[in-house]
Formats: C-alpha cells, structure tokens, sequence
C-alpha cells in the first residue's frame, strides 16, 4: 500500500499532541519516556516537518533525516509504544513517502 503524504500528515497531528500530553506529564514530575529536553526537541522537529508536509515542500528523500530517532534508539526503553511510533514514523519520512 503506497504512503502518501495526506497519511503522513494525519499521523502527525496524532502523534505531535501525544508527544505534547508526555511532555506536560513530565513536566509535573510524572514519570515515562523521555526528558522534558528531549520531547521539547522532538515536538519542535515534528513541527518544522510538518509545516514542510503542508506545504508540499519536503526535501527529497535523500535529505531527509530526522535527529529524534537517536535519542529513542540511544536512550529510551526497547518497549516503548511511543519510541516505536516515533521510529516508525521517521522511517515512513525517510523511505517510504513519496
């Protein structure tokens, strides 16, 4: 099934307020995954991207990256649903949207 960029979008207005809801939890000293540095960084980068997204001016496949990943694979439990939307989420960005 091809991924197209109107999918990307939708996920990411799913995913942005997910992260917004830990980041509010760490904030108020409820633990989970990630720092408030952290999810600060990939609220941020979710945003810029998705501004690209709307404006159907992504960069081509091969210049796309995303800096969050790291941070999950490096430091974040292997268990992790949000980790493992994140990282599925960036893989999409990288290979598979169109």
């Amino acid at each position: 099934m091809k991924y197209n960029l109107q999918d990307f979008i939708l996920e990411l207005n799913t995913i942005i307020p997910e992260i917004e809801r830990e980041l509010t939890n760490r904030k108020m000293g409820i633990a989970g995954d990630g720092t408030v540095e952290q999810l600060t960084l990939f609220i941020d980068e979710l945003k810029k991207i998705q501004s690209m997204a709307v404006s159907n001016n992504l960069p081509s496949k091969e210049h796309r990256y995303t800096a969050f990943t790291w941070y999950i694979t490096d430091s974040w439990y292997q268990n992790s649903q949000l980790g493992k939307k994140l990282c599925e989420l960036a893989d999409k960005y990288k290979r598979k949207l169109e």
